[in-house]
């Protein structure tokens, strides 16, 4: 099952050592279905000599093991079988990694990895008599040890050290100097385990060089670096045991297998980002060719049934089987996984299937490992100390309590009783957080601190000055319409954006959505519930989306928090803004401060609205003449640059003629504008048609940054939102008919009904109930359209089931997200 194209081969020079053919066969085996393999002539050099290689895996015992970590273990399994003598573990690293949890915890985390790995390794048939488990306190606390942390660190510098763990210690706005510790005690564990080379994921390549660079600078060894590929988590992104959705537990019920295999990410006849393919690639069919392998040492024939991948009854050479009904085909073989991605992109197999054997795999797998826990009582007791908050373990059975009798001879004065109900707040708080935990959710609220009387009163009193936060009319849930962050300045307030200054970060915005809704130039008194989250999401999807074109203002949180939730997104906002979560979580962006172009770049591709109004009364569009017997609707016969003017507060924009914008902007700047904005619109269109949408016009804005290198020539950058239905008009490609006005997923609804009712361009206008809620459904079904969540695929239509009812065909972690910070507000 060797992938020779996924290896980059080390030098020339580690195919200049000759090997026996035993020797050869060894180093195949060794190196085989990685990504990179750095300095392997290490390796040769070893073999050639008749030695045993000594091999390190690093884990740092954080987080639960989760099913990803099965991909470094297929390839143990090979060091194990190929003769070598790995060493996994480091605990100190795990106590370094952002001080996610105490030594003590880690100690207990240590037990517990070593007694899952060896369950796993015990279920996949592979002996553990050469694997040792190694634990970095061993060593790391001695003398020479710390000597040589010393020394190492002497000779680098904290932006070298900050590049190596780049892409495994978590960013923040004030790293820990634990986190430049982490990548010079990973390097100095190859020297103190004494290894041949050190094995671990891609994304560890920057320790890798580091310590290749470093350690013979210390009179040390070089070591070879082998590295396998990352495996996508369900939810599209990294496999993250920070991220319950992203991944199954390897201690998971098949109940909780089969509800994360539903809810993942598995758009059809898509291959990036899917997280079951990949799973399917880097574990389940390893693990089968493993299992084939093991078959054929022992002169058998490969397994079929119990215990495999593969149904009884399929043909010869089948590494995976699918169960599907007759009534779609019958079940489904495949012999390799290049057949199963040909079949998949093709549409020939239904993304509900490929679910159903995935399911079916991951349950025969981990049952055996799941029996072992539940007849282990010392794991399951290192396993509730090593994650107490989320432990798998059945409860203890709890001791009777004997209530003692309150014998006060005087009733509890009000401070008495305050902190009462403050002690009760209190634990109803942390029980909360404590089942949110074990739930993989956010808590509604941090548990708050010990609270005293006195702190009581304050806090009535602060609550009392606070402004209340605005409730949309009717809406059934809260609706930030106004923002009052009284610590920060506020820079502007836009028809839907507030936007802060960052005390400190003269060179940083806030940018706040709120949900205020606005049509004709006015603001309404009631907002839509949720409006500002389902914008902010939009924008970070294709900001990331169109990055390539055009680089865009946003610094945090990261473009693929579109596809995660609120909370997960806040985690990488500065806590000063903690106090004002409830007010900004999932719809802010801190963004780099620039100068705004006085610009609003209109790219029409259909004729629509006041392009349709101007053109039936002079045959033009923004003053330019356009070919005559169009109807109302109808596709352009190309993307049409449409400016208008960008209004201050409180004035109207204007359109203008595409010539005027040299006039406002230089020609320079303004052929900028105007080449990128239809390119940006040319290929959201193409984007969106994919998905059954059609985009028939758009409004960007832009900004200019200054660069002290080039004080001269700032650069242009895409800013404020972009492609959401506040500034963009999106039609169903399956209902659209040229002639007539088109349904459309924006807030063109809510102008209708204003001109209906006669309120177009009205102040002081409520909106009603049924206005609110299909005004926020559309603007929702917009955002699931465009990302090909929920029940939307890859066309934008409504998914068939493959008979299997219970199997949606897509996830909706989005949705999710909203409804969780629904349920919180």
């Amino acid at each position: 099952m060797a992938d020779s194209a996924a290896v980059q081969q080390t030098t020339d020079k580690s195919a200049q050592i000759a090997l026996s053919p035993e020797a050869e066969a060894q180093y195949e085996r060794i190196t085989r279905n990685l990504q990179e393999v750095t300095s392997g002539e290490i390796i040769r050099k070893v073999l050639s000599e008749g030695e045993v290689v000594r091999a390190y895996w690093g884990s740092a015992t954080t987080g639960r093991p989760h099913i990803a970590y099965c991909v470094p273990l297929l390839k143990i399994a090979d060091f194990l079988t190929a003769g070598l003598e790995p060493n996994p573990f480091a605990d100190l690293h795990a106590f370094l990694d952002a001080s996610k949890s105490t030594l003590e915890t880690v100690q207990h985390r240590v037990k517990y990895y070593s007694r899952l790995l060896k369950a796993v390794f015990t279920t996949l048939g592979v002996p553990t008599d050469k694997l040792k488990f190694v634990t970095g306190t061993s060593y790391q606390l001695k003398a020479d040890y710390t000597l040589d942390v010393y020394r190492f660190h002497a000779l680098t510098s904290t932006r070298e050290a900050e590049h190596a763990g780049a892409d495994v210690v978590k960013e923040s706005e004030s790293p820990l100097m634990s986190s430049l510790l982490y990548p010079g005690l990973q390097a100095l564990d190859e020297q103190y385990l004494d290894v041949h080379f050190q094995f671990g994921g891609v994304d560890q390549r920057k320790i890798f060089m580091y310590a290749a660079h470093f350690l013979p600078k210390l009179g040390y060894a070089k070591r070879a670096h082998l590295m396998n590929a990352m495996v996508p988590g369900l939810s599209g992104g990294k496999m993250s045991a920070s991220d319950p959705k992203s991944k199954i537990d390897f201690l998971d019920t098949a109940a909780d297998v089969k509800a994360k295999i539903k809810s993942a990410l598995c758009p059809p006849g898509t291959v990036e980002n899917n997280g079951v393919l990949a799973f399917v690639k880097a574990v389940l069919i390893p693990v089968q060719a493993l299992r084939i392998e093991q078959a054929a040492g022992r002169g058998e024939p490969a397994p079929v049934g119990e215990g495999s991948f593969v149904k009884p009854g399929a043909p010869e050479g089948t590494v995976f089987s699918i169960s599907r009904p007759e009534k779609f085909g019958g079940d489904i073989h495949i012999s390799s996984y290049e057949e199963l991605e040909k079949e998949y992109v093709a549409e020939k197999i239904h993304p509900g299937d490929l679910k159903t054997g995935v399911q079916d795999a991951l349950i025969q797998l981990l049952e055996p490992i799941r029996k072992m826990f539940d007849e282990d009582k010392e794991w399951q007791e290192i396993e509730r100390q090593a994650y107490p908050d989320s432990s798998l373990a059945p409860a203890k059975p709890e001791e009777k309590k004997v209530k003692k009798k309150d014998v006060r001879s005087k009733p509890p004065t009000e401070e008495e009783r305050a902190a009462l109900r403050a002690a009760k707040e209190q634990e109803k708080a942390a029980k909360a957080a404590a089942k949110a935990s074990n739930e993989g959710t956010q808590p509604p609220v941090p548990a708050p601190g010990t609270i005293k009387p006195a702190e009581l009163v304050q806090k009535s009193a602060n609550a009392a000055k606070t402004e209340p936060t605005p409730v949309a009319s009717g809406s059934g849930s809260r609706s930030v319409t106004s923002t009052n962050l009284p610590k920060l300045k506020l820079i502007a307030k836009g028809k839907v954006r507030d936007i802060y200054a960052i005390p400190g970060e003269d060179d940083k915005l806030l940018f706040v959505a709120t949900d205020r809704m606005s049509a004709f130039d006015v603001i309404m008194n009631n907002g839509i519930p949720s409006k500002g989250v389902t914008l902010t999401t939009l924008s970070l999807f294709w900001f990331d989306k169109l990055k390539h074109i055009i680089p865009n203002h946003v610094l945090t949180p990261s473009p693929s928090s579109c596809f995660g939730t609120p909370a997960e997104a806040w985690n990488e906002f500065p806590r000063s803004l903690d106090e004002y979560r409830d007010q900004l979580e999932g719809r802010s962006m801190i963004v780099k401060k620039c100068e705004v172009v006085k610009i609003e770049a209109i790219v029409r591709g259909y004729i629509t609205g006041s392009a349709w109004s101007e053109y039936k009364k002079s045959q033009t569009v923004h003053s330019i003449p356009m070919p005559a017997g169009l109807v109302e609707s109808a596709k352009l016969p190309k993307p049409l640059f449409t400016p208008s003017t960008k209004a201050d507060q409180g004035e109207h924009d204007e359109n203008i003629h595409p010539d005027k914008v040299k006039d406002i902007c230089g020609p320079e700047l303004a052929a900028d504008i105007e080449r990128i904005a239809i390119q940006l619109y040319t290929e959201a269109a193409q984007y969106a048609l994919q998905r059954g949408l059609i985009l028939a016009d758009t409004k960007f804005e832009f900004g200019l940054l200054q660069s002290p290198s080039s004080p001269n020539k700032p650069t242009l950058i895409l800013i404020d939102e972009v492609l959401t239905p506040d500034s963009s008009r999106y039609w169903s490609e399956a209902d659209y008919t040229p002639g007539k006005p088109q349904a459309s997923f924006d807030k063109q609804y809510l102008r209708d009904w204003l001109i209906a009712e006669g309120l177009k361009a009205k102040e002081d206008v409520t909106l009603p109930e049924h206005v609110v809620s299909e005004t926020r459904r559309k603007y929702e079904e917009a955002r699931d359209r465009v990302m090909g969540l929920g029940e939307f695929g890859k066309h934008g239509k409504i998914g068939v089931k493959a008979g299997d009812e219970d199997t949606g065909l897509q996830t909706d972690q989005v949705e999710d997200a909203i409804k969780e910070e629904a349920k919180k507000l």
